[in-house]
């Protein structure tokens, strides 16, 4: 996602939201800052197990990005029945597999979206009549 976010900036496309789940460090990637081209960005995750999420993002440019937040979600105080799931994530990824089912976080990444595509309200401008 950050990587497409750059990709499109380097279009000179802009982005409204970017929305990170349990985003995994890569070596070869940086994906905990932000571009310029990025509205808004929302990071989610959870610090348990091998495979477990990036705890901050932040932005290139803090005028241009906001950081609506990074929200950490604990799988062993809550845990989420992730049907469907194969053996190895159960018995090797099990906190990153229940972020991948977790109906409250998925809730909160639909209200965000949902929120960011609202029309902004117009101003209207009155010519008086001479």
């Amino acid at each position: 996602m950050v990587m497409l976010s750059r990709e499109l900036d380097r279009a000179g496309i802009p982005v409204l939201l970017t929305v990170q789940i349990d985003s995994v460090a890569k070596p070869w990637q940086s994906d905990g800052i932000i571009p310029e081209n990025v509205a808004a960005a929302v990071n989610f995750y959870q610090p348990h197990g091998l495979v477990h999420g990036r705890a901050q993002i932040t932005a290139a440019d803090n005028s241009k990005t906001q950081i609506l937040g990074n929200y950490r979600f604990d799988y062993q105080k809550a845990p989420v029945q992730c049907t469907g799931a194969s053996w190895f994530q159960r018995v090797f990824t099990p906190s990153h597999m229940q972020s991948e089912c977790d109906p409250r976080l998925w809730s909160q990444v639909e209200g965000l979206v949902r929120q960011r595509m609202e029309p902004q309200p117009a101003t209207a401008v009155a010519i008086p009549l001479l």
